[in-house]
């Protein structure tokens, strides 16, 4: 497949350029190594979105990545200001950049083939790092790199905005990265997918900010709840830990009469509601519980964790000891836990009233994407692995152990009957460094509390390198070392507490289902991460040059 010779723009160049809100797509090949076709499909439409509104020839170009999920909702975001400037504007604007949204392959609108339950191993195949990492290169590279183009694309802008039929060649512009900087910003898996770039293109990727990004892939993620453990309080954790355990060694015993009474109240508790409330159990039969699975039962005392990542504690757990340790606010909290004073049937009678006050089954928010659900699941289970759960060697663990390995590995080979390797293949991502890379031109920023932090440059776990961050700003291509990295760990904060930010609140993105938009935290990391990258780029941007880059 060759490089495609021309961008189809929107009739409505008004809405397109600048400021877009129409997508755009690029033929992408299906197959970027060996030119295959599954089912007569060739090539795809992978869509994008650009924003042209400050940019000015020879600026950088911006790419904000969406990964794994649909892009669509986020232009209004991050591409068009519509609730104050994005991290990706406010840094087209002060370097007269163009931005750019753009879509992973498998999510939204950038499908290959239909993603359901029928989507075939010949499909799947396609959907791997090294693809969706190609990608991008394939997309960049597909601009001029004729830096004597700026002109004419200044002209067929004049001419665009007197002629709404005129048509606009994108290739034209002078946005290949051998003659402009591109620089990556992503949070999580885009975080990853950046510093990857960064390692594995950087003639492509000049700079990168990855925020929250577990580049050390790893099937055993126990560290996972660990991190939400670490900030509990002391008597919570003390009646969370018991009772979990309680909860396991019921479900793993012989006593079957108590083995149904159990189940039974902890569905109860999940399906009522505050102040009392039984009324979304009264269906609910001793029997129809019995039927439940151990591992379904006992992760009910999960729940009260289901938002941790983007609220951390005291926005999604504090509420829920403070109704635990209280009993719904009836009497003084012990320092060591209710489960030191009347022991562990009372602090499971507790847990489940502060279950059924919080209600956190009836929150409201947007259901999720299947399309991306699966293609997220087929990512994790054949490469990243990322299983959750509890850590083995802690006696002390909130996480039921039902949570086995092995079962997670089960539900991928349920939903994958196909070629999926025996566990995920984590040395496809590792091969760039993991833990101990050391690229340079990258920012990693962390939360204190996130728990994908530990499967990041600043994790703290036992088996990681334990790397520490640093607010000094190395110099341009100046790779870090093996004991600290260019970047920063926010003090109390979370998951991607910079990039998902409102400066201005919107109703539609206030609840716990739809924090994708905006940290729900605090917005100061957005400043602090804003600010120390820009530093960055005035230290990094003057060192590039055409000559250093890929021609």
């Amino acid at each position: 497949m060759g490089i495609i010779e021309s961008f189809d723009l929107p009739l409505n160049l008004n809405d397109a350029l600048p400021g877009s809100s129409e997508p755009l797509f690029i033929d992408m090949p299906l197959d970027h190594f060996a030119n295959s076709t599954v089912d007569g499909v060739t090539t795809f439409r992978n869509r994008y979105w650009i924003n042209a509104t400050y940019y000015e020839p020879g600026g950088p170009v911006f790419i904000f990545d969406s990964g794994e999920q649909d892009a669509a909702p986020l232009v209004p975001y991050y591409l068009q200001e519509y609730h104050g400037l994005s991290a990706t504007m406010r840094l087209a604007k002060r370097y007269n950049g163009l931005a750019l949204l753009w879509e992973h392959r498998f999510y939204g609108d950038s499908l290959p083939f239909p993603i359901n339950e029928n989507t075939t191993a010949q499909q799947w195949q396609f959907l791997t790092t090294e693809q969706a990492l190609e990608d991008v290169v394939f997309f960049a590279d597909s601009f001029s790199k004729n830096s004597s183009s700026a002109s004419e694309f200044q002209v067929l802008m004049s001419s665009a905005s007197v002629n709404s039929t005129a048509s606009i060649n994108l290739q034209s512009l002078p946005l290949h990265p051998s003659v402009t900087p591109w620089v990556w910003l992503g949070g999580s898996y885009p975080g990853v997918r950046g510093a990857l770039l960064r390692q594995r293109n950087p003639e492509t990727i000049f700079a990168a900010w990855a925020s929250s990004a577990p580049v050390h892939a790893q099937v055993d993620m126990w560290a996972y709840y660990a991190a939400a453990q670490r900030s509990l309080t002391t008597n919570c954790s003390a009646d969370w830990v018991a009772v979990t355990s309680y909860v396991d060694n019921v479900l793993r015993g012989t006593n079957a009469t108590l083995i149904e009474d159990l189940k039974f109240d902890l569905l109860k508790a999940r399906l009522s509601g505050p102040g009392g409330n039984t009324s979304g159990a009264d269906g609910l039969t001793k029997q129809q519980a019995n039927k439940t699975s151990d591992v379904d039962a006992a992760s009910i005392l999960m729940d009260p964790l289901d938002f941790y990542q983007y609220y951390g504690f005291v926005d999604s757990i504090l509420p829920f000891c403070n109704l635990l340790e209280t009993k719904n606010f009836t009497a003084a909290p012990a320092e060591n836990g209710l489960v030191s004073i009347s022991g562990v049937e009372d602090a499971l009678q507790a847990f489940l009233a502060a279950l059924a006050e919080l209600d956190y089954d009836s929150i409201p928010g947007s259901a999720d994407d299947p399309v991306a659900d699966m293609s997220w699941m087929r990512q994790y289970c054949s490469e990243y692995g990322f299983y959750q759960r509890g850590d083995p060697d802690n006696p002390l663990s909130i996480e039921t152990s039902f949570q086995s390995l092995e079962l997670f590995q089960q539900q991928c080979n349920e939903a994958f009957s196909d070629h999926l390797p025996t566990w995920p293949q984590v040395g496809n991502i590792n091969k760039y460094g993991g833990w101990d890379m050391q690229p340079s031109n990258i920012m990693f920023a962390n939360g204190e509390f996130d728990p994908w932090r530990t499967m990041g440059l600043a994790s703290i776990e036992s088996n990681a390198p334990q790397r520490k961050p640093s607010v000094i700003v190395p110099g341009c291509n100046v790779p870090s070392n093996a004991t600290t990295f260019f970047g920063i760990t926010y003090d109390n904060m979370v998951h991607v507490s910079d990039m998902r930010v409102l400066l201005i609140p919107d109703s539609n993105h206030m609840d716990f289902k739809t924090i994708g938009f905006y940290s729900p935290v605090s917005q100061a990391p957005f400043y602090t991460g804003l600010g120390l990258f820009q530093l960055a780029l005035d230290e990094w941007l003057p060192c590039f040059t055409a000559k250093s880059a890929r021609v």
